[in-house]
Formats: C-alpha cells, structure tokens, sequence
C-alpha cells in the first residue's frame, strides 16, 4: 500500500512540475516554433491572409502557400538562451531556413537581364515572370542562418510570446536580408 501512495505522490510530483516546466520562455518559444514546423492551423491562415494581400490567381497563391509551407516544415532551431527580467524575458534562437533571400535576388537578376525571354507578342508578361520566380523558389535548398530574440511577457502567471516583428517573419520566410 505504501508502494502505491508513493507511486501516486510521484505522478502527482511529475505533472506539477510537467506542468511548470511548460510555462517558461523556452518551452513557449519552441511550441511557436513548432506550429511553423506542423503547419499548425493558424499559421496557414495567417500565410492565407498574408498571400490573399498579393492579389495572386489561386494556382499561383497555392505555389506559394506550398513554398512557405515547405520553408516552415523543414526550418530548424536551437534555442541558446534565456533571460527573464520579472515579467518579461529574452529567448534567443537560431533558425536554419532555406536562402530565399539570395534566390529572389538571383531570380530578379536573371529576369532583367534576360528580359526577352519574358515577352509575349511584343509586351512583357509579369506572369510568365512569377511562374519563372515560382519554380525558382521551388528548387531552393541553400540554406541560411538567423539568429533572432523573441520577448515575451508574463500575465496572470503565464507567460506569452509577443507578437513576431517584420523582422521575424522576414527571418523564418528565409527573405531577410543579410
């Protein structure tokens, strides 16, 4: 019978302190992060609303949605550090994100010096262009390194990831520019 009470105060100990441990800076960083990497529900419709914004036809709004999808489920991160201040805190992060910075600037290169191949009877076709930019991206597997700090604040005991600057979004896109 003392067996099973100290089995059951254990289990108790494990889940209080489980529990605890999942309220700290790092924890809610990594759980942000890892939305990105399952595609979570919310970050689709928040790349819906963003890409909706682009005023792009649906085949081309869903080859970018499938890009961005594809840069979030293969990002990877390491968490380096932690500082807390009270309420607030700093966790700093490195995120491994394919290069679609430097393929963007070499996609936009190649379209104005070769200009010619996107003509249609005489006018250029900014279409035949995003469809060029597109299987572009698609190819993409350089990658690049960010380091970037995500503050969050402590309210009612819990604590919540601020929301992502242009700046950390540029960066988990991979089209920050470095």
């Amino acid at each position: 019978m003392k067996k099973s009470y100290w089995l059951i105060g254990l289990l108790f100990l494990f889940l209080v302190t489980g529990c605890g441990m999942s309220n700290t800076p790092s924890t809610k960083v990594e759980e942000l992060l890892k939305r990105y990497n399952n595609n979570a529900d919310v970050v689709k419709t928040e790349l819906g609303d963003y890409l909706s914004s682009l005023d792009l036809d649906d085949d081309n709004q869903k080859d970018y949605e499938d890009i961005y999808l594809r840069q979030y489920s293969d990002m990877t991160y390491e968490i380096i550090d932690e500082k807390i201040n009270g309420d607030n805190a700093v966790v700093t992060v490195k995120v491994k994100v394919y290069d679609y910075y430097t393929a963007e600037k070499d996609i936009n290169d190649y379209i104005s010096t070769h200009q010619n191949e996107f003509y249609d009877n005489n006018v250029y076709s900014a279409g035949k262009a995003l469809k060029y930019r597109i299987g572009e991206l698609k190819k993409v597997n350089n990658r690049t390194e960010y380091t970037m700090d995500f503050t969050l604040t402590k309210v009612n005991n819990v604590w919540t990831v601020d929301t992502l600057t242009n700046e950390q979004l540029e960066k988990i896109h991979g089209t920050y520019a470095y």
